[in-house]
């Protein structure tokens, strides 16, 4: 049997929603005393426990709002868990929002340097990767220009790109299948079978099902923050 490369131990994530209407005077003075008049408490993960062993390809599956990117957020480590513990074996790598980590004024290549740095790995060690990761996103003609003037489709390809060339233990990735023309998800996939090649262990979510079934070991179904279940 593999070791666990993600232990999630009854996991649960609060998030205070403020209620509507005007402030008053007295909800001021509650909330400047830590008490939250009329706070709703809003669990997007509530009490999930599941491991994944190094090596295997968890797909994520659920409706809209049902906490899937939350839970992989908590996974990461970009949000703290209410309650529960979360344990990984290696390093993360993770492309959880379109663009996420980029800074909208710096170039392409300057992010590529900002979002490894994010991610803890060195800057020799991208400069060696550069080429790799430029080739694979597939946008070396805008490579040096500002990403604020990138399409959505190139945010995301070369997020992706990054997050898989610096050669991560685990891999987390959100709805990357839904950005980008077929030849990018060509090469996608054909990564992700490179991954489960060399063992790597990865967390995909998708609202295609036919594409996370062909891909995944086990499959996890979240409804409202629960764990439905989990297997083939």
């Amino acid at each position: 049997m593999r070791p666990d490369a993600i232990v999630v131990d009854h996991v649960t994530k609060t998030f205070r929603l403020k209620a509507g209407g005007t402030p008053t005077l007295k909800s001021a003075a509650l909330s400047l005393f830590g008490r939250q008049s009329g706070a709703l408490r809003f669990d997007a993960v509530k009490d999930a426990a599941f491991t994944v062993q190094q090596g295997e390809t968890l797909g994520i599956i659920g409706a809209n709002g049902a906490g899937k990117s939350t839970l992989l957020a908590l996974i990461c480590g970009t949000l703290e868990p209410t309650r529960g513990t979360i344990h990984t074996t290696g390093t993360v790598s993770s492309l959880l929002e379109l663009g996420a980590g980029f800074h909208p004024d710096l170039t392409g290549r300057e992010n590529i340097f900002l979002y490894g740095a994010v991610m803890g790995i060195p800057r020799a060690r991208i400069a060696d990767k550069m080429e790799d990761i430029i080739d694979f996103a597939g946008i070396r003609e805008f490579i040096d220009q500002p990403v604020k003037h990138y399409s959505s489709g190139m945010y995301v390809r070369l997020g992706f790109s990054v997050a898989v060339q610096v050669d991560p233990d685990i891999v987390l990735i959100d709805e990357v299948l839904a950005v980008g023309d077929a030849d990018f998800q060509r090469k996608c996939l054909a990564k992700m079978a490179e991954f489960r090649e060399k063992g790597k262990t990865m967390l995909i979510i998708s609202h295609d099902l036919k594409t996370i079934q062909s891909i995944s070991d086990r499959i996890l179904f979240l409804d409202g923050g629960t764990v439905m279940g989990i297997g083939a």
